[in-house]
């Protein structure tokens, strides 16, 4: 008994010293801070996705239509806005490229950088972006079964390259749920 209880003490102390060395094994070379995020999963809006936990959250939901968005800005920056908004088709035949012109008359001075199609882990997508003399856009449109999803991001030409790195989060992890 008193031999089983040493060797947990030094088991316990073992593991304690590993996690004491571990973080000084970790690469000492200089990278920039890693972006904590959390998961919002949303069975409302029927989408999940990754997001930075210090950016604020709100959900605005239309009771009784299943439609709705969520939004994110950083602290500090409300001028800049993360959002994915969840829409039902009502047609049954879509032109997306419709669709895209009747979003983009919503941004008054926009000139379009890019407009093209790729392909997302969530599913096939539109992507545009555009600026216009003081804003970015960053727009990827996602159709799926029955929904629309929209993920912006506008922001001040200034912090164009700081919020890249969250669109590219967001984008990428952003899943289509039932």
């Amino acid at each position: 008994m008193m031999l089983n209880m040493i060797s947990s003490r030094r088991f316990l102390l073992f593991l304690i010293g590993c996690c004491l060395l571990l973080p000084s094994c970790a690469s000492t070379e200089h990278s920039k801070a890693v972006m904590k995020v959390g998961m919002h999963i949303d069975a409302v809006l029927e989408f999940a996705v990754e997001y930075p936990l210090s950016w604020e959250k709100e959900r605005l939901i239309s009771y009784g239509s299943r439609e709705g968005e969520v939004r994110w800005t950083p602290p500090g920056r409300p001028e800049t806005l993360l959002r994915i908004k969840s829409t039902l088709q009502k047609r049954s035949a879509v032109n997306i490229g419709q669709e895209i012109d009747e979003i983009l008359q919503n941004y008054n001075g926009l000139q379009i950088t890019r407009k093209e199609q790729v392909s997302l882990p969530g599913g096939a997508a539109w992507h545009v972006s555009g600026q216009s003399a003081h804003e970015v856009l960053e727009l990827y449109l996602i159709p799926s079964k029955e929904r629309f999803y929209l993920i912006t991001l506008t922001s001040p030409k200034d912090a164009r390259n700081s919020d890249q790195e969250v669109m590219q989060r967001v984008t990428e992890s952003f899943q289509v749920i039932p």
